[in-house]
């Protein structure tokens, strides 16, 4: 699509009228900023045909909040990155849903370091890990990528909400009776943004969850949480720790395939409330959705989430 336009760009103005190379020189700028072109990846798998689906925007200096939100909205994937300069950290990276910008995302962040890596943006002079900085809306937070595709990324310091009282009212908004949940505090915690941990006793019950997403969405507001994080410690495989799902109505996103800081929040929690003294976790998320990933958390530390990605597509956006 760029070659075309260059082409009758070069058609139009390249004869004696137009014998302007600065002109020309300009207009090959704009043509290029009508057409971005994003990197389409999966994150928390290596296989595409699994994980949760990301777009990476590597140059996103000169878009405007519509557009970065226009080009979220028209991929239709629950969060895309765009990446743009920094002056306090290697890059700054932004993340949007189809409806608004939100401070963090876990699996975003994976997708564009990951291509980043990729698009040799990142290199790895030596075996070692290479670390860098992201400049967030919820601070400033290292990422260490590994040559054989491992990324992870840094957390902020968990923060403890007030637990919820009514249980029944939770319940109700998963379509779950009472006695449907683990004898453990229903309690929003904070990784980067907050997610309302709710322990559930079954892999059954969890995948038989129907959310009043209205109801969430009125609840998300009044206690100011982004996202309801079900989980049960019943797994599909036995060397993952928990499964969950996460409902965020709120920010556009019905449900999420898979969740990293929602997973670090529970991981975080789990050692708090003792269903777990582990420091490193494997959170299991998206098989209900057929697009299974898992999450590697570790909380030696402080808070750190990641996981592998792999690219399956690009695609050219006309703003």
């Amino acid at each position: 699509m760029v070659a075309m336009a260059r082409k009758k760009i070069i058609t139009k103005y390249n004869s004696p009228l137009y014998g302007n190379y600065a002109r020309l020189l300009l207009l090959f700028d704009t043509i290029e900023n009508m057409i971005k072109r994003v990197i389409l990846i999966k994150a928390f798998t290596k296989d595409p045909q699994q994980g949760n689906p990301a777009g990476v925007v590597l140059d996103a200096d000169h878009l405007t909040y519509d557009q970065m939100i226009n080009i979220a909205d028209r991929l239709g994937f629950s969060e895309s990155a765009f990446v743009q300069k920094s002056e306090v950290a290697d890059y700054k990276i932004r993340f949007f849903t189809s409806t608004q910008e939100v401070d963090l995302c876990g699996h975003a962040t994976i997708a564009t370091f990951h291509a980043l890596v990729q698009s040799k943006i990142i290199t790895f002079p030596s075996a070692d890990s290479v670390h860098r900085l992201q400049e967030t809306r919820a601070g400033v937070l290292p990422v260490t990528c590994s040559p054989d595709g491992l990324i992870m990324m840094n957390l902020t310091k968990p923060h403890f909400f007030e637990s919820e009282s009514s249980r029944r009212t939770i319940a109700e908004l998963l379509s779950l009776r009472e006695d449907d949940l683990l004898d453990y505090p229903i309690q929003s915690v904070s990784v980067g943004t907050p997610k309302l941990m709710i322990a559930v006793k079954s892999l059954n019950r969890l995948f038989a969850i129907k959310p009043d997403l209205e109801g969430i969405i009125k609840y998300s507001k009044e206690k100011k949480t982004r996202g309801f994080y079900p989980f049960t410690p019943e797994t599909k495989d036995k060397d993952s720790d928990f499964h969950a799902r996460l409902f965020n109505p709120l920010a556009g996103v019905n449900e999420d395939p898979i969740t990293g800081v929602a997973a670090g929040a529970l991981a975080c929690y789990a050692k708090r409330y003792g269903i777990s003294n582990k420091n490193s976790f494997i959170i299991e998320q998206g098989y209900i959705m057929g697009k299974s990933g898992k999450i590697l958390i570790d909380v030696s530390t402080g808070v750190k989430v990641g996981g592998y990605a792999v690219e399956f597509g690009q695609e050219e956006i006309e703003l």
